[in-house]
């Protein structure tokens, strides 16, 4: 079952989602409903990597700044 709400947002805003929709031949509504879908799911993926990374840490899963450092050198990144 859906349930309507409202949500007030600024014209530019509107605009922006109504070309959206022009281009993918769909809603306004549509595309409203698939950004918060995906916005929900990226919501729970981050969630549940930062549990990880705290779960990580407390189990001393750590490295010192300086390996962290010699790590992203290694992938050729300039770091300093």
């Amino acid at each position: 079952m859906q349930s309507p709400t409202t949500i007030r947002l600024d014209q530019d805003t509107l605009a922006r989602l109504d070309e959206v929709a022009a281009a993918t031949d769909s809603t306004r509504a549509a595309v409203i409903k698939e950004a918060v879908a995906q916005y929900l799911e990226y919501d729970a993926w981050f969630r549940a990597k930062v549990r990880q990374g705290l779960e990580a840490a407390r189990a001393g899963q750590v490295v010192s700044h300086d390996e962290a450092k010699s790590r992203i050198r290694a992938l050729g990144i300039h770091v300093d």
